[in-house]
């Protein structure tokens, strides 16, 4: 009977707290229950039956009340959840997903525009297979290039960085006034997308070193350019990242307004 013995102490473990309910094989314990049922001789062994019997209904017990408890903190065991997820499909997971999804960031950059405008872009890549594939390179003989050639070729800018920051500041406060606000793309619009492109290029550094502010509107998904009547470009000063999104599509839209 030492083996039934084993099983109640073992049942009187789970009691104890030292390990947890579920740690408990019932299929063995009962097994070994049956196993020695049938050899019991006196009232000593029925009783020590009896009580193998009596700890493992307090482990059902333990078990029942373990469920109650975890059920009422939403909790989840992870083995149970990874048969639940191998049990879905690909669009019950992503909708499980998307309910679930509180990104932990600040959605001002992110709107259903924007999204769908980023969606668009990676779904029109071309391939890599066919991006990469070879061209014909006509071989040309390298010689120098003045100072006013690269800069008419436009590799390098006519005038400085801050020259070009300040010149476009003043431009912005001649068009809007001093502290003035205009719309994002009644700013960075220009007669062809290159343009656009460059003018926002431009409107980004313009932002992040204190000669204007951007605002964005969250209910009307829209962006403001703000002039500063006094430029801060204080080089000990932390910059503002501005990323800004010039979608062909929204220009031309904007062009046929």
């Amino acid at each position: 009977m030492s083996e039934l013995e084993s099983v109640i102490n073992l049942c009187r473990m789970v009691q104890s707290g030292k390990i947890e309910p579920f740690d408990i094989d019932f299929d063995y314990v009962m097994s070994v229950i049956k196993k020695h049922y049938p050899n019991l001789k006196n009232v000593q062994e029925f009783c020590l039956d009896a009580q193998a019997l009596k700890e493992l209904s307090l482990v059902l017990e333990r078990q029942n009340q373990w469920i109650e408890h975890q059920s009422t903190t939403l909790y989840k065991d992870p083995f149970m959840l990874s048969q639940s997820l191998m049990a879905m499909d690909i669009g019950a997971i992503a909708n499980a997903f998307l309910r679930s999804w509180h990104p932990l960031m600040e959605m001002e950059q992110i709107s259903t525009k924007t999204l769908a405008g980023s969606l668009g872009y990676w779904g029109g890549l071309i391939p890599f297979d066919e991006r990469w594939q070879d061209s014909l390179v006509e071989e040309r003989d390298t010689e120098y290039a003045s100072m006013d050639e690269a800069i008419k070729l436009g590799f390098l800018p006519g005038e400085g960085f801050t020259e070009i920051v300040e010149n476009f500041w003043n431009e912005l406060g001649e068009r809007v006034g001093p502290g003035g606000i205009i719309d994002y793309w009644e700013w960075i619009g220009a007669e062809t997308y290159e343009g656009t492109v460059y003018r926002a290029y431009r409107t980004v550094f313009m932002v992040g070193y204190g000669y204007a502010n951007a605002h964005w509107d969250r209910l009307m998904e829209e962006t403001k350019i703000i002039h500063n009547v006094e430029p801060r470009p204080d080089p000990g000063q932390q910059k503002v990242s501005l990323p800004m999104m010039v979608d062909y599509e929204e220009w031309k839209l904007w062009r046929n307004e």
